[in-house]
């Protein structure tokens, strides 16, 4: 009698609880966000990471994410330097584009940042990057800025 009234409580469970509407709230946005921000922790102080990197490393990828629904068609997303966190010097100590495309049917995009080896300087710089996204994608408050350190290995 109890394996009975086990398996009527069970199915009535199932019956009553498969049949309930549920109306979730769908976000229509679209935001843009650094990989390495999402997943490394921020500085002391700071809402954004640092990833260090020695002058010969030639190239440093960013990933940038695309929250929301892929695009029918490309999406340049502009991003820039931030100078009250930079040190580096344009030209000198790094060259980028200042743009990333994320494909048509994509999530993904990749921020290139060419570090020069500017040989046996000792020290480091900084350089930090923000994305700023473009008219139809706005980029994330939490996730948008990535800091590189460049180090220079001592004379």
């Amino acid at each position: 009698m109890k394996k009975i009234f086990s398996l009527l409580t069970l199915a009535l469970v199932l019956v009553f609880s498969s049949c309930i509407e549920q109306n979730y709230p769908v976000w229509e946005g679209a935001l843009v966000e650094f990989q390495d921000a999402v997943v490394r922790a921020p500085l002391a102080g700071q809402k954004y990471p640092r990833i260090t990197v020695a002058n010969t490393v030639g190239t440093v990828s960013l990933q940038v994410n695309l929250i929301g629904a892929h695009r029918s068609s490309d999406e340049t997303i502009a991003y820039s330097v931030v100078p009250t966190g930079t040190t580096a010097v344009a030209g000198t100590d790094f060259t980028t584009s200042g743009t990333v495309t994320i494909p048509a049917g994509s999530s993904f995009g990749t921020v290139t940042v060419n570090v020069a080896n500017t040989g046996r300087l000792g020290g480091s710089v900084d350089l930090l990057l923000q994305l700023d996204g473009n008219a139809a994608i706005g980029a994330s408050q939490n996730h948008n800025q990535v800091q590189i350190r460049i180090t220079r290995p001592n004379p």
